[in-house]
């Protein structure tokens, strides 16, 4: 992998590339190449999402253009999940994007997914995807959008304590009209979609309050944004018997140890110095027994290699941020050596 591609989401204090690299194992399954699905795949696949799956029996015609971007009109009258799967493994090889031309039914197994998505138009596949998630132990996102308003939400019904999609609407809707059927603006499905992304990628990276029973709505016509949390339905004729722990996605990771310049040099060690060259010349590091190599933070992903591995890798710099991240990358990639952060406070000035 190359982390270059992810680098102005790595530049956030709390995406590591131990995060990216995780990012990069995750397996989802994407119900619908529609209008949601064309609005929060590219953010999806873009962060490097590592495997999708995208399920959609449809094709693409022309009233769809107005809000589907995946598509164009050479796109007309073809398969949306082939010509989706297409785009968007030329939009990041990184990712593998795998299309299946077919409705979602009963019969498809879900298991050796992380993360089920919702971006259907009907009631019927979203009550489907909500019983998969139940029965699999898997959390769903699920999107839907009606004229000017949507919403997005998060469930883990097969969890004791967490809503499924059915305790939002104990009877699904009967009146509820499609877009062929009712009208929607293309601009509303673009902002759904997207929303839809970014609480896929929160969820995943375990960022804020997206947890299951998280559910956005919005209208936009009059700009009226909620965000509600839903409780579990006790009465909930679909997920009551619900009795396994919902275990999120955020997993505590074993940061690089941050010693002080006297503790290191009781260890045979390698100080690498990731600061420019103005700051080495102006302030070079004193006191330390091992060698120092200088190799600028930027430079790491390319010359990683010429460091030693059989001694420990103490990373400095001025303020413990950048040293943090390489010792990050490096454990993000699997480098096979003792990494630590040397505190640059403890050096005497």
């Amino acid at each position: 992998m190359d982390f270059s591609r992810y680098q102005r989401q790595l530049a956030l204090p709390d995406i590591s590339y131990i995060d990216q690299r995780r990012l990069s194992d995750m397996r989802i399954l994407v119900v619908g190449a529609g209008g949601l699905g064309c609005a929060s795949l590219p953010y999806v696949v873009g962060a490097g999402v590592g495997h999708i799956t995208i399920v959609d029996d449809d094709k693409v015609e022309l009233s769809n253009l107005h809000r589907q971007v995946l598509y164009g009109g050479d796109d007309i009258g073809a398969p949306k999940s082939i010509r989706s799967e297409s785009y968007l493994n030329k939009y990041n090889p990184d990712v593998v994007v795998k299309a299946i031309d077919q409705r979602f039914t009963d019969s498809f197994d879900v298991g050796s997914y992380d993360l089920l998505v919702d971006g259907s138009d009907n009631f019927e596949t979203k009550s489907l995807l909500n019983q998969k998630s139940i029965e699999a132990s898997i959390p769903l996102v699920s999107a839907s959008v009606q004229q000017y308003s949507g919403q997005v939400g998060v469930f883990a019904g097969y969890a004791k304590d967490q809503p499924c999609y059915h305790c939002l609407f104990p009877e699904l809707p009967t009146d509820a009209c499609n877009c062929n059927d009712g009208g929607v603006l293309g601009s509303v499905v673009g902002v759904i979609g997207t929303l839809q992304a970014h609480v896929i990628l929160s969820l995943l990276l375990g960022h804020g309050d997206v947890e299951p029973g998280f559910v956005f709505t919005a209208d936009l016509k009059s700009f009226r944004f909620n965000k509600l949390k839903l409780s579990k339905d006790t009465e909930c004729g679909i997920c009551e018997q619900g009795s396994a722990e919902y275990i999120g996605f955020k997993k505590e990771i074993e940061m690089a140890e941050l010693v002080s310049l006297e503790e290191l040099n009781k260890r045979d060690h390698i100080v690498v110095d990731v600061r420019t060259d103005a700051e080495v010349a102006d302030d070079p590091i004193l006191g330390a027994n091992g060698d120092v190599i200088h190799m600028e933070v930027s430079t790491v992903p390319a010359r990683y290699e010429e460091l030693p591995k059989d001694k420990l890798l103490a990373f400095v710099c001025a303020g413990n941020v950048r040293s943090v991240k390489a010792a990050e990358y490096l454990q993000g990639i699997g480098f096979d050596a003792d990494i630590c952060v040397l505190d640059k406070f403890s050096i005497p000035a």
